[in-house]
């Protein structure tokens, strides 16, 4: 029965330091293997090995002449050579009582000779040794060979410094960085498994950059260092023994190895619920979003050039989504890169006289169907992208500070355009889109002011449309800026009415003076009748706050003839008119005149 061998004594610290350097289960490396490939040579072995002893297995981080890459601590005669900081010298393994039964002498590969010096730390600590072996017996081992074996240790432990150096280190959570990553991910595509598997490269994003900002605004920078290091250690034993590497502020990544995606997405799947559970750190809870995104290694060479870049793509789509995962595909790319070249587009877009327009879609009295105002609908047609829809670009133009440029566009073409009218004798109101983004901003109603004191256009013809959820983010700095927004005498709509918080309170301190309904009431008209008694509770909700009520999203004649019968004051939708440019809303507004 063979003899196992006893643990040092420094045991624990010795494999907190071997775990820390984020070597085991790691890809070949090819100056590891350069080393083990001249010591067989040197010593004229068949076998040369460093090896890595954990807490029940010894693991081979380079090999030469053994086809396995681990085997059970317990069989491990550098597992012997953790006890003393001089090599150990197995001249004969039948010859010693501590080895002769072991299965690696009376089995596959049937060692008989062994030298293995100890990989030792500058804290003294053994992690393993580098040694040759053979399955044939030694004479001696003398000492310029043994001197010499304690050189190729030296090297290999000056390899494994060199990979825990500053140029490889996270100094936050001293994690391999993401040029260690980088490096390791261009190792491991050399270095697949032989068992069918497909390696693929996985980010977490232990929270959102804004739950992150939050985090520094509320308790400061070192509490949120302190939490990114906090769930890098948790992702870390998660994931373990496998490394694992911080390659964004947020963001750790690991290789994980699946027979194919639905494999991966259940990895993903099981990663996400354990990482998602509520932790505290310095007593204060919290229960993280984490994301995740993979990218296949399997993937053509070009992908692989840029594998942070695929995976920071993948994270992006699941957050986009909504989703807590995503895997990176090339037609991520596409939509990406159409994304950044439209962004990069706005400016010109800006300047130039034929690309963006208003387009305007009448809002009509239902008592007596008369047109009251109109609603200004940005439209953009790209010289080479064809015409982009507002739901695409707006969103983009909103993460970024383009959206205050977009938005003084449009306010300046609108005034414009109602004075025109005003001074043709056209009373319309020119309802205006604006963001919460613009909302938050003190200079949109001072830029309003300005541009109104500059003209001779009524205030009250212009109208300023927000939704529910802009006042949810910030109900107060919200109401301010509408309050002065009213005192210059515009008039405010509440817009998608109905579909935001369902709070209601927000009514009394928002000084507006219409109610928009969301169209997704009226289309359903007369079909669903809850949708019916809904809408006509909200006509009187208005109508008791003294406002006037928009019914949105008109399409046919017995939705119009229900909502005038249901006492709604205006309304809009495609059975009336569908957004048109100025020059033709003059036409509809006067048929006549173009006969």
């Amino acid at each position: 029965m063979p003899i196992s061998p006893p643990v040092p004594r420094s045991e624990v610290e010795r494999l907190r330091a071997l775990h820390g350097l984020c070597l085991l289960d790691t890809p070949s490396d090819p100056t590891f293997d350069e080393m083990t490939l001249l010591a067989s040579q040197v010593f004229g072995t068949s076998m040369a090995l460093i090896s890595l002893v954990d807490e029940g297995r010894q693991w081979f981080k380079s090999r030469v002449g053994l086809d396995v890459r681990e085997t059970p601590r317990s069989h491990a005669f550098c597992a012997w050579a953790l006890l003393n900081p001089e090599p150990l010298v197995v001249l004969d393994a039948l010859q010693d009582e501590r080895f002769v039964d072991n299965p690696l002498v009376t089995g596959a590969p049937y060692l008989r000779f062994y030298a293995g010096a100890p990989l030792i730390t500058q804290d003294g600590l053994c992690l393993g040794t580098f040694c040759v072996l053979d399955p044939s017996t030694r004479d001696g081992f003398d000492a310029g060979q043994i001197k010499l074996l304690r050189q190729f240790a030296r090297l290999a432990m000056m390899r494994v410094e060199t990979l825990r150096s500053i140029g490889y280190t996270d100094p936050l959570t001293q994690l391999p960085n993401r040029t260690r990553f980088l490096e390791d991910v261009a190792l491991w595509v050399a270095d697949v498994p032989d068992d069918g598997r497909r390696l693929y490269a996985v980010a977490i994003d232990v929270c959102s950059p804004a739950y992150l900002q939050q985090m520094q605004s509320a308790f400061g920078a070192d509490y949120a260092d302190g939490f990114v290091r906090a769930a890098a250690q948790r992702v870390a034993q998660t994931i373990g023994p496998a490394p694992v590497y911080r390659i964004d502020s947020t963001v750790i990544a690991c290789v994980l190895a699946a027979e194919h995606e639905a494999a991966l997405e259940e990895k993903m799947g099981l990663l996400q619920q354990r990482l998602c559970a509520p932790s505290a750190h310095q007593g204060i809870p919290h229960a993280p979003a984490i994301t995740l995104g993979a990218v296949s290694l399997a993937a053509p060479n070009a992908a692989l050039a840029d594998t942070s870049r695929a995976l920071g793509a993948a994270l992006a789509h699941a957050r986009a989504a909504h989703r807590p995962w995503a895997i990176y595909h090339p037609q991520l790319d596409v939509a990406q890169q159409r994304a950044f070249r439209i962004l990069a587009a706005i400016p010109g877009a800006l300047g130039a006289d034929d690309q963006l327009q208003l387009h305007y879609q009448p809002r009509v009295d239902l008592a007596d169907g008369t047109c009251t105002g109109v609603e200004a609908l940005l439209r953009w047609n790209h010289p080479e992208l064809g015409a982009i829809s507002p739901a695409e670009f707006i969103p983009l133009a909103e993460k970024t500070a383009l959206i205050g440029d977009i938005t003084a566009w449009v306010v300046r073409a609108a005034l414009a355009q109602a004075q025109q009218w005003q001074d043709a004798g056209w009373r319309l109101t020119v309802s205006l889109n604006v963001s919460a983004l613009d909302l938050a901003t003190p200079g949109f109603a001072d830029m309003l002011a300005s541009l109104l004191a500059h003209s001779r256009l009524d205030p009250a013809l212009i109208e300023i449309e927000f939704t529910e959820s802009a006042v949810a983010d910030d109900a107060f700095h919200v109401g301010m800026q509408l309050r002065r927004l009213r005192a210059l005498g515009l008039q405010i709509a509440i817009d998608d009415f109905g579909i935001g918080y369902s709070n209601f309170s927000y009514l009394k301190q928002i000084p507006a003076t219409t109610l928009k309904l969301d169209q997704s009431f009226v289309r359903s008209l007369p079909a669903n009748m809850h949708d019916v008694t809904i809408l006509c509770a909200m006509i009187r909700l208005g109508h008791e706050f003294g406002h006037r009520v928009v019914a949105e999203g008109i399409e046919t004649a017995q939705a119009y003839e229900l909502l005038a019968s249901w006492g709604c004051d205006e309304g809009q939708g495609y059975w009336i008119a569908r957004p048109m440019p100025a020059a033709q809303l003059a036409g509809w507004l006067n048929p006549d005149s173009t006969r």
